[in-house]
């Protein structure tokens, strides 16, 4: 199978370093990745490995999937329309029923070092084929090296062990994604998303490429925080992912701690694989409350819609025309950005300059004080109403009764 795009660009990635790390020293220690891609856990794979995988269909619950080597019996696909024996792979994550609508029957997640220049770890959950139980990558009828499309409302997530590999930031092709990292062990969440394919770089750039196919697929990229070649700054907790359906020039993101901004750029074909129409594209990005503390000293996450800009700069051939979100859930700045033209779209997520960050840190500090300083107010006790008399009062022989708190009689009427 030949390199895929997303691998040429990361080797792509790695002849411009200079221009994306940051704050990384040589002092820091190396990382060392173990050669080929990483064994499941179960199977003996060492300090760096795959611990499980999983899938979630569209308003179900999550299946666990169960490593199958190649040659041994497992799940069928529910259909093979369209679907052919591409490269023999070593196995399979599958379980019974849970590619039953789909015309593959699991999925072969290749970990391992991106490339030979740096050491960042490259995940890509590719869907398998296994006539006869001979795991394969499940491609097209037209092309043995075009792989299948996932099914882009399945939730995939992958746990792996990762040794003493520090995450930096997590990039790719994937939506809705989110990532964790404790003790040693990334968890990667997220949805498949459908990516123009190019044939050459020449058709990245311009008004005038044109994608080879449009393939929907599962891709990330694990950047260190401690080795010379990766990426890192000051407070930051790894949990950065930002992920874009632009398969060209993907690199890492760019902090730029002058302005404040945080840049990150993908590209894809302008056209589609008819010749006429645009292909659009989206970015999205999550980014937890300590990295927005750590970048733009943003105390409350809550704040986000109004102390961060975002947009999109674009190219000549592309158009900068998006719709733009910005919201938290669970703790989390969710970024979203989609709508713009292909090519060369640039996101940039800065501090926003008329964002009273100051005003914002006193009234986060002056929650915090009041939330340890409250005392429960003492129950008021119930309000006695006054206790009311009734009087008689005559004139000649008119009889009036008046009633109230000190009752007295209307001129002319004397209290009988």
């Amino acid at each position: 199978m030949k390199k895929s795009s997303f691998i040429a660009s990361i080797a792509t990635a790695a002849l411009s370093l200079s221009a994306v790390l940051v704050g990384v020293t040589s002092a820091n220690a190396s990382i060392t990745l173990p050669k080929g891609a990483f064994l499941p856990c179960a199977a003996g794979g060492g300090t760096y490995c795959i611990e499980s995988v999983s899938v979630t269909p569209s308003g179900g619950k999550a299946i666990a999937l169960t490593w199958v080597a190649t040659g041994s019996q497992g799940a069928a696909a529910g259909n093979t329309n369209g679907v052919a024996a591409g490269k023999e792979l070593p196995g399979r994550w599958s379980a019974d029923g849970a590619f039953a609508n789909e015309n593959y029957d699991g999925l072969y997640v290749e970990a391992q070092a991106a490339n030979e220049f740096v050491p960042w770890i490259m995940l890509d959950a590719k869907p398998t084929y296994s006539p006869g139980n001979k795991v394969s990558l499940a491609a097209t009828t037209t092309s043995a090296t075009t792989p299948v499309n996932l099914n882009a409302d399945a939730l995939i997530s992958v746990k792996m062990r990762i040794s003493d590999f520090k995450l930096g930031v997590t990039y790719g092709i994937a939506t809705e994604a989110t990532v964790d990292v404790q003790a040693g062990v990334f968890e990667i969440a997220g949805y498949p998303v459908k990516v123009p394919q190019a044939k050459s770089t020449k058709d990245c750039s311009g008004d005038a490429g044109v994608s080879s196919a449009l393939v929907t697929q599962f891709q990330s990229i694990l950047v260190p925080s401690n080795d010379p070649l990766g990426f890192s700054f000051e407070g930051g907790s790894g949990k950065i992912y930002v992920g874009s359906n632009g398969l060209c020039k993907l690199s890492t993101p760019v902090w730029n701690s002058e302005k404040k901004s945080l840049s990150y750029k993908a590209s894809a074909p302008r056209l589609a694989p008819d010749g006429k129409t645009v292909n659009t594209g989206f970015y999205y990005a999550t980014i937890s409350a300590a990295d927005a503390l750590a970048l733009w000293g943003l105390k409350r996450a809550e704040d986000a819609a109004s102390a961060l800009m975002v947009s999109v700069r674009t190219t000549d051939g592309g158009s900068t025309a998006a719709t733009k979100t910005v919201a938290v859930k669970n703790g989390r700045i969710i970024i979203q950005v989609f709508g713009f033209e292909f090519p060369d779209p640039m996101l940039d997520i800065s501090l926003n300059p008329s964002f009273d960050l100051m005003a914002s840190s006193a009234l986060s500090d002056s929650n915090m004080s009041a939330q340890a300083t409250v005392k429960k107010s003492p129950t008021p006790k119930p309000t006695v109403a006054p206790k009311t008399t009734t009087i008689s009062c005559l004139k000649g022989n008119v009889l009036k009764k008046v009633t109230g708190v000190k009752p007295t009689c209307p001129t002319g009427y004397k209290k009988k």
